[in-house]
C-alpha cells in the first residue's frame, strides 16, 4: 500500500503585511474613501446650486412685490368672502366650488388648495398684495428646486450639471412671468410643486421600496390635483418614466401607476360630488370673443379655418418657448388671425411639429431611455390638454398654459448644451463654470432675466398691464375693452378732478369703440359704454347702448340688469322691473338684480315686495349694508319701529363708525320716545361727523321732548350756525322758548316760522 501524503500544513514564519502600492486591497480602500469624498462634494454642490437657483428666482421676481391685485386676484383673494374668514373659512373652501366665495356660476371648478393657502395667509397677514406676491415667489422657488431634484434623479445623479442648466433656464424663462406675477396663478404653482415633489418621492420608492414612500407620493400627487387639474397629464408621464426610463422594478412601477390612477379617480369623485351639490357642474360655454375657435360650433368659422388656426396656435406656443416676445396677458378674438391652407404660419407649425414628433419617436424606438425623446414627449403630453385639439379651452392661447410644457423645452436646451457646447457628458458639476459654457449660458440668462424683470413691471396694475399689452396687440378685441374697464374701476374712483374724470370717460369710450371696430357684435363693449353714460347721467345714450347690448345678447343677465338700472334712474319703474326680472331669470344667482328690484318696488310703494327682494339679496351677501338699510327704512316709514330697530342695528354692527347708521338707530329711539337712548345715539353721530345737520336736528328734538330745553336751544343754534339757511327747526325753537317761559323769543321765532310757511306756499 502506498502511503498517504502528509496533509498537515508546514509551519511558516509569521509575516507582517506591508502596504504595497497598486495592490487590490489598497485600491479598494482608496476607491471607497474617494467615493465618500465625492458624495460629500456632490451633496455640497447640489446644496450650493439650490441656493443659487433660489437667489436667482428671488432677484428676478422681487419687483413683483411692488405690484397690486390684477386680473382674477380680486375673485380668489381680495374680495373672496371665504378667504377673508382666514382659518375659519377653510372648511367652506374645501366643501364648495372654486369661485363660491366670490360669485356663483353653473360651470365652476374644484381647486381648493390655493384658496386654503390664501386663507392661511389672510389669517396671519391680512389681505395684503405684498405678502401674496412674496408667497408666489417662494412657491416658484420651490417649483424650480423640485424640477432640479427631479432631473438630477432622472439622470441617475450622474449629470447634475445638466439638471442645473435645465432648471436655470426654466427659472429665468420670461414665459413664466404670468404665473408668478399673477397671484391667482398660485394654483398653477402649487400644482407644479406638488406634481414634481411626487415624482421625486416616487423615484425614492423605486429605489428603496418602502410602502410609506408610495403612500406619501400618491398623497402629494392628490394635493397637486386639488391645486389644478393640469397635473393629470402625469398619468401619461409617470408610466413612461418608471416602465421605460427607470425600469428597475416593474412591480413598483405598477404600484405607482395604480396609485396615481386611484388618486385621479378619488379626485374626480370628490369634484363631481361637490360641484353637483351646488349645481355647478354644467359644461363651461366657450365664448367666441375669448376663443374664436368656438365659432366653428355656430358655423362662423369653417372646419378648415378651425383646423389650420389650431396648428398656428400650437406654433405660437413653440415660438414663445424660444422667442418669448411679445408676452401678453390675453389672446382673444383677432389677436391671432384665422388661418387657411395657404397660410405660411400653418405650414411652419405643421413642419416643426412633424419634425419633433418624428425625431422623438425614432430616438425612442432606438433607445427607450433617450432623454431627447423624453423631453419632447413631456412637452407634447403636457401641452396637449391646452392645444384645443381634444376640447376647446376658455382661451385660444395663454402663457400660463405653457408652464408645465416648458420643462420639456428647457431640458432640450440643456441637452443641446451638453452635446454642442460641452461636447461631453456633463458628469462634473464644475463644468458649469467652464468658459465655453458661460460664454453661451450667461448671455442667455441675462437676456431672459432682463425680459422677465421688465415684464414684471407691466403687472403692477390692471391698467398698466392692459395699456402695455394693447400696444403690442392692437387687434385684440378684448384688450381694448379691458383698458376701458381698468380706467373705470381703478383710475376713475380715485380721481378728484371732474375735468380729468370726463377725460377718462372719453378715453374709455374711445377704447371701447376700437373694440367694436374689431368685433361689431361685442355686447360687452356696449354694456361698458352704457355704464359710462349711466354714471355721467346721460340717460338717453345709456339707454341706447344698453338696448344694443340686450339686442345682441338677450341672454346676457348683466345687459338686462343695466338696462333696468337705466329705467330705474329715469323713473320708468315698471319697465325697470321687467328687465330686472329677466336678469334674475337668466342668472338666479345674480344678487344685484334682486337689490335693484327691491329699489324699484320701493319707488312704486310696494314695501312688502321691496323687502322681499332686499332679503333675497341678503341671502347671497348677508353683510350687504345697503340692502339692510333699505329694509330698515321700509319698516321705519311704516312706523314698525321694532323691526326698523333690528335692521338699523345690524347696519350699525357692520359699520359702527357710519354716522348714518348711528343716526338711524337714534331716530327709532326718538320715535319710540326712548329719549335718553336717542340722545346717546345722536351725540355719537355728531362725534363721528361734527357737521351732520340732521343729527343736530334730531338731538335738539330729543332734548325738547325730554324737557331739556336749554340743551335743545343750544343744539338748534349749533345747527343754524352750521347752515344759516336751514329753517326746519325754527318752529321747535319757538315751542322750546315757550316752554322755557321766554315769550319774547317764542313770539320772535313763531313769526319767523309763519314767514317761512308763507314763503313756502307762495313757491
Amino acid at each position: 500500500m502506498s502511503k498517504k501524503p502528509n496533509k498537515k500544513p508546514i509551519p511558516q514564519a509569521a509575516t507582517v503585511k506591508q502596504p504595497v502600492s497598486g495592490t487590490t486591497a489598497t485600491k479598494s480602500a482608496g476607491s471607497i474613501a474617494s467615493k465618500k469624498a465625492e458624495n460629500l462634494i456632490q451633496a455640497f454642490s447640489i446644496k450650493q446650486l439650490c441656493i443659487v437657483l433660489a437667489v436667482i428666482c428671488f432677484v428676478l421676481y422681487a419687483n413683483t412685490l411692488k405690484n397690486g391685485f390684477v386680473l382674477d386676484d380680486v375673485m380668489v383673494l381680495k374680495e373672496n368672502t371665504y378667504v377673508a374668514k382666514g382659518l375659519a373659512g377653510i372648511p367652506e373652501i374645501l366643501a364648495t366650488p372654486h369661485m363660491r366665495g366670490y360669485l356663483i356660476i353653473p360651470n365652476d371648478l374644484y381647486r381648493p388648495l390655493s384658496m386654503v393657502m390664501f386663507a392661511i395667509e389672510v389669517q396671519f397677514f391680512g389681505i395684503n398684495a405684498i405678502e401674496a406676491h412674496l408667497f408666489n415667489i417662494l412657491t416658484f422657488i420651490g417649483c424650480v428646486i423640485m424640477l432640479f431634484f427631479f432631473l438630477d434623479k432622472f439622470f441617475g445623479k450622474r449629470k447634475t450639471a445638466l439638471a442645473f442648466i435645465a432648471a436655470l433656464i426654466f427659472a429665468v424663462h420670461p414665459i413664466h412671468t404670468e404665473v408668478v406675477a399673477n397671484i391667482k396663478s398660485r394654483d398653477e404653482l402649487l400644482c407644479f410643486f406638488f406634481g414634481f415633489l411626487s415624482l421625486n418621492i416616487f423615484y425614492n420608492y423605486i429605489r428603496d421600496g418602502k410602502i410609506l414612500q408610495l403612500i406619501l407620493g400618491v398623497f402629494i400627487f392628490f394635493l397637486a390635483l386639488i391645486s389644478k387639474e393640469t397635473v393629470i397629464a402625469f398619468a401619461a408621464i409617470i408610466p413612461l418614466l418608471f416602465f421605460f426610463y427607470d425600469d428597475g422594478n416593474r412591480k413598483r412601477a405598477f404600484n405607482i401607476t395604480g396609485g396615481i390612477i386611484g388618486a385621479i379617480v378619488i379626485f374626480m369623485v370628490i369634484r363631481s360630488y361637490v360641484l353637483n351639490l351646488y349645481n355647478a357642474n354644467q359644461p363651461a360655454p366657450v365664448e367666441f370673443i375669448d376663443n374664436a375657435l368656438a365659432g366653428s360650433q355656430s358655423h362662423v368659422v369653417s372646419f378648415i379655418e378651425k383646423f389650420t388656426t389650431e396648428w398656428v396656435i400650437l406654433g405660437k406656443y413653440l415660438k414663445l418657448m424660444f422667442i418669448p416676445y411679445p408676452l401678453l396677458c390675453n389672446y382673444s378674438f383677432n389677436a391671432i388671425p384665422f388661418a387657411d391652407m395657404t397660410d405660411y404660419r400653418f405650414w411652419l407649425s405643421i413642419i416643426a411639429y412633424g419634425f419633433i414628433i418624428y425625431f422623438a419617436v425614432t430616438r425612442f424606438f432606438k433607445d427607450r431611455k433617450d432623454p431627447w425623446a423624453f423631453a419632447i414627449i413631456f412637452y407634447l403630453a403636457t401641452l396637449f390638454l391646452f392645444s384645443n385639439l381634444p376640447f376647446l379651452m376658455g382661451a385660444e392661447l395663454a402663457e400660463r398654459f405653457a408652464f408645465f410644457c416648458s420643462v420639456g423645452v428647457c431640458l432640450v436646451a440643456a441637452l443641446a448644451f451638453e452635446k454642442w457646447i460641452i461636447k461631453e457628458e456633463a458628469t462634473n458639476v464644475s463644468v458649469i463654470k467652464s468658459s465655453k459654457v458661460l460664454m453661451v449660458l450667461a448671455p442667455l440668462v441675462l437676456l431672459f432675466s432682463g425680459l422677465t424683470i421688465a415684464r414684471n413691471t407691466d403687472w403692477k396694475s390692471n391698467y398698466t398691464l392692459y395699456k402695455t399689452d394693447v400696444e403690442k396687440s392692437p387687434n385684440d378685441c378684448r384688450l381694448h375693452h379691458y383698458v376701458a374697464t381698468s380706467i373705470t374701476e381703478e383710475l376713475y374712483p380715485t380721481e378728484k378732478d371732474s375735468l380729468k374724470k370726463r377725460e377718462m370717460d372719453r378715453e374709455s369710450i374711445a377704447e371701447l369703440k376700437k373694440s367694436l371696430d374689431i368685433y361689431p357684435e361685442y355686447s360687452e363693449a356696449y354694456i361698458e359704454i352704457g355704464r359710462i353714460y349711466d354714471r355721467s347721467h346721460r340717460w338717453d345714450s345709456a339707454e341706447y347702448y344698453d338696448k344694443k347690448a340686450v339686442t345682441l345678447s338677450p341672454g346676457n343677465f348683466t345687459a338686462n340688469n343695466n338696462l333696468g338700472n337705466t329705467y330705474l334712474s329715469t323713473g320708468k319703474y315698471q319697465q325697470a322691473i321687467v328687465f330686472f326680472r329677466k336678469s334674475i331669470e337668466l342668472n338666479p344667482n345674480f344678487k344685484y338684480a334682486y337689490y335693484n328690484l327691491g329699489l324699484s318696488y320701493k319707488q312704486i310703494n310696494r314695501p312688502d315686495s321691496s323687502v322681499y327682494y332686499f332679503e333675497k339679496m341678503l341671502q347671497f351677501e348677508p353683510g350687504y349694508v345697503n340692502a339692510i338699510q333699505e329694509i330698515g327704512m321700509s319698516f321705519f316709514q311704516r312706523q314698525l319701529y321694532d323691526s326698523a330697530e333690528y335692521y338699523f342695528k345690524r347696519v350699525q354692527a357692520v359699520a359702527p363708525d357710519d354716522p348714518n347708521a348711528v343716526n338711524n338707530v337714534g331716530s327709532v329711539y326718538l320715535n319710540e320716545k326712548k329719549y335718553p337712548q336717542a340722545i346717546e345715539q345722536f351725540k355719537k353721530t355728531i362725534s363721528i361727523n361734527p357737521n351732520y345737520l340732521s343729527a343736530y336736528s334730531n338731538l335738539g328734538r330729543a332734548y325738547y321732548f325730554s324737557g331739556q330745553y336749554d340743551a335743545a336751544i343750544a343744539t338748534f343754534n349749533k345747527e343754524v350756525s352750521l347752515d344759516p339757511k336751514t329753517a326746519r327747526d325754527i318752529p321747535f325753537m319757538a315751542l322750546t322758548y315757550q316752554k322755557m317761559g321766554n315769550m319774547d323769543m317764542a313770539r320772535q321765532y313763531e313769526a319767523r316760522a309763519k314767514q317761512i310757511y308763507s314763503d313756502f306756499k307762495l313757491q
